[in-house]
């Protein structure tokens, strides 16, 4: 069972989101909360939008008496799916795989949909929105399959709390040497998102840990994080990339939805 924050557990239910119907919603919804997800770029499809509003008024509005508009604070997209992915292709015994593309396409079409983002505004995260949103996503599926590709898995697993199944792709080599040189100098992966705090970690080192860790990561970024890039890079320059490169291995989920 979910546990709230501790400084979300005062609150009743509605303050806390509980009781906000989910409905379905519109591009507008996705483009008022865009901003705060960490792909840029739009969807290549939008099948279908479910949407979070909150209509409480606030002290202005009650001092005015003027109507409230609701404003969405959480959003899901359903979009087509891709043509090919390997992990789908694993996760269901290369149903799709062997078929040409286009009754591939179109068989991909009629039996599944991706879930393609889910948005929650900054001010209502930590509440259980996204787990919410894709429960009932997959409470009112029409399509055979739902899945969903994440890079922020590890971070914010609520793909698996709402009851869809992990699948995750291993990773390179030279992404999995980097990965184990930072665990050994005692920094988890997912703290690269703030690559400037890690840098001020690694300078404050003893020598010899910060000369390995230094190499380690150089290696990565020569290899393949810094395509193109400097050939002399700065930590900060190998860091940065490093939040791109090592953090963008994405866990792919899936659910059979039985009542399709």
């Amino acid at each position: 069972m979910l546990t709230l924050p501790l400084r979300f557990q005062s609150l009743d239910r509605h303050d806390r989101g509980d009781d906000l119907p989910i409905v379905v919603g519109c591009r507008a919804d996705y483009q008022a909360l865009k901003a705060h997800h960490y792909r840029p770029g739009n969807p290549m499809t939008m099948m279908r939008i479910l949407t979070i509003c909150d209509a409480t008024p606030s002290a202005t509005d009650r001092y005015l008496a003027r109507p409230v508009t609701p404003q969405p604070i959480a959003v899901l997209i359903e979009s087509l799916p891709s043509l090919s992915c390997r992990l789908r292709d694993e996760a269901l015994g290369g149903r799709y795989g062997h078929l040409r593309p286009k009754p591939r396409s179109q068989l991909l079409n009629e039996e599944l949909r991706c879930i393609s983002r889910v948005i929650i505004d900054p001010r209502w995260r930590g509440l259980g929105l996204a787990v919410r949103l894709v429960r009932h996503a997959l409470a009112t599926a029409t399509t055979r399959y739902t899945e969903a590709l994440a890079v922020m898995g590890r971070v914010s697993p609520f793909f698996e709390r709402a009851g869809m199944i992990a699948y995750e792709r291993p990773a390179l080599p030279a992404v999995q040497r980097a990965l184990d040189a930072l665990r050994f100098a005692g920094i988890e992966p997912n703290s690269l998102a703030m690559p400037r705090a890690i840098e001020q970690r690694i300078n404050a080192m003893p020598t010899p840990k910060q000369q390995l860790l230094t190499k380690e990561l150089t290696r990565w970024y020569r290899t393949a994080g810094g395509r193109g890039v400097s050939k002399s890079p700065s930590l900060g320059q190998v860091l940065g990339a490093a939040r791109r490169g090592l953090l963008a291995n994405p866990i792919y989920y899936l659910k059979e939805n039985p009542h399709v």
